[in-house]
């Protein structure tokens, strides 16, 4: 346990360290997380192990009083910090993370369009859209911020095994009226999906609309699994037409939501017995998630897959630009994964 630069594994496991293998990656050495909170009345007069405890959460007071007396804590105003420190309301609070250095995929980032308004870019699969867990850097907002544009956000989020178009508000001036775009559901997105299909269940030419309710999979070990539920979900599925894959013959889908639940795509897929080629938690077992989330550099796990990345990709996107109101359409061509012989 490496406290005294805080590498606290309570609080993440360390960054699952990406190859250099002749993709473009940059590798940043710096690499720190900074949290901060203020002692406010509800805080007043506890203890600092008790307070990183409830901060920091899912970690034991014990490991919370080992943070405060030998990781990177300090006390505002500053006073001599231990286990057993006494805040008071108006006290800052600060405690800085130091993670392994991290693979960064902002070479991979195209941007496509970028006004005083929007900003739209098209996400490699394998970056995340925020931080989560162990991944600080390799995030289309750090992209952002390390672009120099300080003010930009994402507007939404996607996979991060799903490529293809982001929509960023470009300044704190359009923030709101882009996250509203997709709150009130006024853009239109078309995605590209490469599916196993060995029993030609999607012929090209046909449009179909996929319709079952989907909500937790009760079925399944993972808590994060969707399967067939109550939440109304409605995929339309237009076949463009058939390759032969990796892992035996696959269609070409064009597809379009007209409702946005939680991994609908890959869920009604699924259900219709042809998963997204490569998705790990919808086109194998539980089991086999649960190995290469645990081992994902496992050589004869990654074999198992038809790609080493989710063959779902934000292909085009529609929507009213928030300043002048005109309808704005952008396009992220497709990755190599399509490009078959």
């Amino acid at each position: 346990m490496l406290i005294g630069d805080i590498n606290f594994v309570a609080l993440a496991r360390l960054p699952k360290t990406m190859t250099n293998d002749e993709q473009d990656t940059i590798l940043i050495e710096d690499n720190t997380r900074v949290r901060e909170w203020d002692v406010d009345q509800n805080f007043d007069g506890w203890r600092l192990d008790k307070f990183l405890e409830n901060r920091i959460g899912n970690i034991s007071r014990t490991y919370a009083g080992e943070i405060a007396k030998h990781g990177d804590v300090e006390v505002h105003p500053p006073r001599k910090i231990k286990a057993g420190t006494f805040l008071r309301e108006g006290d800052r609070v600060v405690v800085r993370e130091h993670l392994d250095p991290e693979w960064v995929q902002d070479p991979q980032v195209d941007v496509l369009h970028r006004d005083d308004a929007i900003i739209v870019l098209n996400k490699p699969a394998g970056m995340l859209i925020h931080e989560i867990g162990p991944t600080r850097l390799n995030t289309i907002e750090k992209f952002l911020e390390r672009q120099g544009w300080d003010e930009a956000q994402p507007g939404h989020r996607l996979d991060k095994e799903t490529s293809g178009v982001v929509v960023c508000a470009a300044c704190d001036e359009t923030k709101h009226a882009v996250h509203q775009l997709f709150k009130d559901r006024k853009v239109d997105k078309t995605y590209r999906a490469l599916v196993l299909d060995d029993q030609e269940r999607w012929i090209p030419g046909r449009e179909e609309t996929l319709d079952t309710p989907l909500g937790q999979d009760n079925d399944s070990l993972l808590r994060h699994k969707v399967g067939q539920g109550d939440t109304r979900a409605v995929t339309h599925v237009k076949v463009l037409g058939r390759i032969d894959g990796p892992d035996g013959p696959m269609a070409d889908l064009e597809i379009d939501l007209e409702t946005g639940r939680q991994h609908q795509i890959r869920a009604h897929l699924a259900l219709e017995g042809t998963p997204i080629a490569g998705d790990k938690l919808y086109s194998k077992s539980d089991r086999f998630f649960q190995a290469i989330s645990d081992y994902p550099d496992r050589q004869e796990l990654k074999e198992r897959l038809a790609f080493d990345r989710q063959a779902l990709h934000a292909w085009r996107i529609a929507f009213p630009h928030p300043e002048s109101g005109d309808t704005v359409e952008f396009e992220a061509p497709l990755p190599d994964i399509w490009q078959r012989d």
